[in-house]
């Protein structure tokens, strides 16, 4: 069984963190005479099995969390595997203290190791078999795996047991953050010609002996990515990674366009790269695509009028759309793709399905946003229902009949071709 894989790992990382700050203590259960401590009979060592190699000494206490994360990112495992005649089971089921699991362990552990437990932890989704990860006073972690006999009176045994120890030439950084400016020529080239593009991208490179990575954001200038982790286990790397869209408005020094890293270690053959978290939706796990259906599905599904829709528009927001307001070209297009149709209405839009923007020079902003009727299933006396009487009713150039509403420093216009009729489209602009 490979313990290894990704999911694994971040599990054992999570839970030895939360777990061994409030992990149990054994300090207080009653120690049997050294004469005891033995696990007797003794089981016998699986043929394939190997000897545990010697454990590389850590200075730091494992209760810091620091320390925990570069030890468990540098895991590999050297498993002893375990197995026991029928003489020996009924040896151990003799022994009622053997039914419980936590005395079993500390045995194992005083005899096969001549430590003293400090804090353990069940860390497997299961109880039976249980995969127990514990520290030892001598400022050690190992895993111990566990399983209960229910054809030997439910004594509990032990079944493998693994160290966990930090490679000696990898105790340094496993990654560096380099800056874009900083990086040799032909990183910075390859880096260059993947920002360039407008979607997500995740992507590495060997550059004679060393390896990098590279993620980075859309095109939005409301785009970000945040590292979580970097994990180097038998070649592999794992890097986890959180993406978010902040508002239009927001503080610029919070946005993270891009990640590039130098990763370190011997004969890295493999990067993995996992969002561990996004504040928008992902397609099938992953970044959308700009222009995609998956991203752009939106803009097709009927709005709500209510007073939250009017609270938003006074903020130059409508619901139901990332962008409000003063958004720039480049932002929509990098998330929205290229759009539909482009016309004019006395000035240019730019359409994605249900959606005009308009966006007024000289630095392409949006200065007005059409909601067309194919979203809006509402006739103006429900209009006026939802969101009270209008500022002003018109009947305007062409028949059109028109409410406005003030919302703010904004204005909202809602039209029909009929006093009563169906809505044709909503917009929004700034008031001149």
């Amino acid at each position: 069984m490979n313990l290894m894989t990704p999911k694994y790992v971040a599990i054992l990382i999570c839970v030895l963190i939360v777990g061994l700050g409030c992990g149990y203590s054994i300090e207080r259960l009653t120690i049997k005479p050294d004469t005891e401590l033995t696990m007797e009979p003794n089981p016998s060592l699986k043929v394939e099995s190997t000897a545990t190699p010697n454990v590389a000494q850590i200075s730091a206490n494992l209760m810091d969390r620091d320390t925990l994360l570069r030890i468990l990112s540098r895991v590999h495992d050297s498993t002893e595997g375990y197995e026991y005649t029928e003489a020996q089971l009924k040896e151990l089921q003799a022994n009622q203290e053997n039914k419980d699991y936590s005395k079993v362990l500390q045995k194992f552990i005083q005899s096969r190791l001549k430590q003293e437990i400090t804090s353990f932890q069940t860390i497997s989704k299961s109880v039976n078999p249980r995969s127990v990860l514990l520290t030892t006073s001598d400022q050690r972690a190992y895993m111990v795996y566990m399983k209960k006999d229910y054809s030997h009176d439910g004594i509990w045994i032990i079944s493998g047991f693994m160290d966990y120890m930090p490679q000696e030439n990898q105790m340094n950084e496993i990654y560096t953050s380099v800056p874009l400016a900083g990086a040799s020529g032909d990183v910075k080239e390859w880096a260059q010609s993947l920002l360039k593009q407008p979607e997500w991208k995740k992507e590495y490179r060997t550059f004679g002996d060393r390896t990098y990575a590279l993620i980075k954001s859309s095109s939005s200038y409301s785009d970000s990515v945040e590292l979580e982790e970097v994990m180097l286990s038998a070649g592999e790397v794992y890097i986890s990674y959180q993406s978010y869209q902040y508002a239009a408005n927001s503080n610029k020094d919070l946005i993270n366009d891009y990640l590039l890293l130098e990763l370190k270690g011997p004969g890295i053959r493999d990067v993995i790269f996992q969002n561990t978290y996004s504040n928008f939706p992902l397609v099938g796990g992953k970044e959308p695509v700009p222009g995609d259906e998956g991203t752009l599905s939106h803009l097709k599904e009927s709005i709500v009028l209510d007073q939250k829709f009017m609270e938003l528009a006074a903020m130059g927001k409508l619901r139901g759309i990332e962008y409000g307001i003063g958004a720039t070209e480049a932002e929509v297009i990098a998330k929205w793709g290229k759009p539909h149709e482009i016309g004019s209405r006395q000035v240019e839009y730019q359409q994605w399905y249900n959606y005009q923007l308009y966006f007024w020079p000289p630095d392409q902003k949006i200065g007005a946003i059409r909601i067309l009727g194919a979203s809006v299933p509402y006739t103006l006396p429900q209009i006026k229902k939802a969101l009270g009487n209008p500022t002003s009713e018109t009947n305007g150039v062409d028949g059109i009949w028109s409410l406005l509403y003030q919302a703010g420093d904004y204005e909202l216009y809602v039209n029909a071709t009929t006093k009563d009729g169906q809505v044709e489209s909503v917009m929004l602009k700034k008031k001149e």
